[in-house]
């Protein structure tokens, strides 16, 4: 339309309403960003590696369409403190937080986060990782993952990479009963003397890693050993049950 604007040379006469040519452009070379259709959610890359920790050889395999429905992937940021162990087995305790963060299988989430390195260097770093999502229209909903990985990928003494189980003790869709245990740092494989073999229907099991970079700040918070921001993300599988009637029309 070509609308009258006061503060431009006023006409002599009224203008008529006209249309105006559209302008030609180039279709978009990638994927919009946008919201995931009802029922659906973007499927995490690289997570084909951990297919074999819950479904090793002999045991029912997922299809390529089943792996990208339990692709986890989550990245958020925020802020860390650095202060003594708990405990006289730990030489330093690292715990942070932040918000808003994102996730494929939540559209907003909080997270806060705690880990442990341990004084003797043969023993895992532990540590634990909730993600409170804000998607679902019930109170309580969120992913908790157990850190338990070796030590040797730190850099100036903070962990940069660790493995992760997913906790049965998460809130609202992904409580549940499947649980694979993690033992001296590592991630076993189903169906050893340690573990039982996964089934079909052991929904909530779950198993990744978690990468960190660490940024310090110049100038530490007062009465902390550090402190700086924090990147993380958190990727592997997780099979979700859509047990809430409500928030499948948001995933």
């Amino acid at each position: 339309m070509c609308p009258h604007i006061p503060y431009e040379s006023p006409p002599r006469r009224r203008l008529r309403p006209a249309f105006e040519g559209l302008e030609g452009r180039e279709l978009p070379s990638s994927d919009p960003i946008g919201l995931p259709l009802p029922g659906r959610h973007l499927p995490a890359a690289d997570v084909q590696q951990f297919v074999p920790l819950l479904y090793p050889p002999g045991t029912p395999q997922p299809t390529p369409q089943e792996v990208a429905r339990e692709s986890f992937v989550a990245k958020v940021s925020g802020t860390y403190t650095v202060g003594p162990g708990r405990f006289d087995t730990q030489a330093l305790t690292i715990k942070g937080g932040g918000k808003p963060g994102n996730s494929n299988m939540s559209f907003r989430n909080r997270f806060q986060f705690i880990i442990f390195e341990p004084k003797d260097r043969s023993q895992p770093v532990t540590g634990v990782i909730h993600y409170l999502v804000a998607n679902f229209l019930s109170t309580g909903g969120g992913i908790i993952l157990d850190f338990n990985s070796p030590t040797g990928t730190e850099v100036n003494g903070l962990p940069t990479l660790l493995n992760w189980r997913h906790d049965s003790s998460s809130g609202v869709p992904f409580v549940g009963a499947g649980t694979l245990p993690l033992f001296n740092g590592t991630l076993p494989i189903p169906g050893t003397d340690q573990t039982t073999p996964p089934t079909i229907v052991d929904f909530n099991l779950g198993a990744g890693d978690t990468t960190l970079k660490f940024i310090p700040d110049r100038h530490p918070v007062p009465g902390t050993l550090g402190s700086g921001r924090v990147f993380i993300v958190s990727r592997g599988l997780l099979n979700y049950p859509p047990n809430n009637p409500i928030e499948k029309n948001y995933e």
